[in-house]
């Protein structure tokens, strides 16, 4: 399997993420080989699934993609998967193509959740099933199921860590955008957690999942207050920006180093761990799109299948959290894509 993912991952990024499309379109569509024996009859009904994702222009989509199309072939599931290009009105369009092609289910990681309620209300008007991945939308419409990330309990995680190797003090936080959902979530956890030990002070600082903001953030921050001691980020792109302005004000030093600066943060892409090899991240929580992808699937054939026709409003994908002790187990999927 991993040699699998290696190969279908690095195919995909080197296609590129500008492929846009409708439902039955070439070029961004997969079919599974439907002659997989699960041992059900119900292998017979050929259900077709439409995947729609915001973006496949970076790598945890693109393993989301492959968690996807590996649980389909699993079940002998018909799947496409169509990238949004990080543009609501591109997948209201494919909803509605793929509504009109006949997909048994729609699993939509969306790209706004206020923007993509007009999609869903088609679907939902045309009595096609979506299961909202990655994310949520918002009120108007309605959805099957929500599978995520846990993003409290992964925000908790990395509070707990960070008490684990910082003493005390204040710990600049780079938030995602401002009242998005993972952010939201992973920031609350994490403040929460941190707030049950009078020793640590958050400051949250907007960074919009930005790593050149979160360089000047980190610049700026650790310049003037003696005081923060640590940084956390909501994701790995802006834990980019941390590195840089640490070293930008000559703060960048290995852990087990004098004066180095502890950093932990989301996401466990393949940086991360890198960056975790040479010691400049102590900590990352991982969010596994493989799982995610596979969760999701299994959610939608058993509704297919009359197994399950009333599956849990949400259902999470669990935090791992991943230091230079496990940095190299297989279990990562940052080390399954190569």
């Amino acid at each position: 399997m991993y040699k699998k993912r290696i190969w279908s991952i690095l195919a995909a990024v080197s296609l590129g993420t500008g492929l846009l499309a409708g439902c039955g379109s070439q070029g961004e569509s997969s079919s599974s080989d439907t002659s997989t024996d699960t041992g059900s009859e119900q292998q017979e009904e050929n259900f077709q699934i439409s995947a729609l994702l915001y973006s496949r222009g970076f790598e945890f989509m693109v393993a989301l993609d492959q968690g996807i199309r590996d649980q389909c072939e699993e079940y002998g599931i018909e799947v496409e998967v169509l990238d949004g290009n990080s543009d609501s009105s591109v997948q209201i369009t494919q909803i509605e193509d793929c509504i009109t092609k006949g997909a048994d289910m729609i699993l939509l990681a969306p790209n706004n959740s206020e923007e993509l309620v007009a999609g869903v209300k088609k679907a939902n008007e045309a009595g096609v099933p979506v299961i909202v991945l990655d994310g949520n939308v918002a009120e108007g419409c309605e959805v099957l199921a929500s599978v995520t990330f846990d993003n409290e309990a992964g925000g908790k995680m990395a509070a707990d860590q960070m008490m684990e190797v910082v003493d005390g003090g204040s710990i600049l936080e780079c938030c995602g955008a401002a009242g998005a959902f993972h952010a939201v979530r992973r920031g609350g956890g994490f403040e929460t957690e941190m707030a049950t030990n009078s020793n640590y002070t958050v400051i949250p600082n907007d960074c919009n999942w930005d790593a050149e903001t979160a360089q000047n953030a980190t610049v700026d921050i650790l310049s003037s207050n003696s005081d923060v001691t640590a940084v956390f980020t909501h994701n790995g792109e802006m834990v980019r920006g941390v590195i840089a302005g640490l070293k930008q004000i000559n703060r960048l030093e290995t852990v087990g180093e004098e004066g180095h600066v502890p950093v932990i943060c989301i996401d466990g892409t393949p940086a991360e761990l890198d960056y975790i090899r040479e010691g400049y991240l102590d900590a990352t929580v991982e969010q596994n799109p493989f799982d995610m992808g596979a969760l999701a699937v299994t959610v939608a054939y058993e509704y297919l299948t009359g197994q399950n026709t009333e599956p849990e409003a949400e259902q999470f994908v669990y935090p791992r959290l991943i230091t230079k002790e496990n940095v190299d187990s297989e279990e990562n999927w940052a080390n399954q894509v190569g």
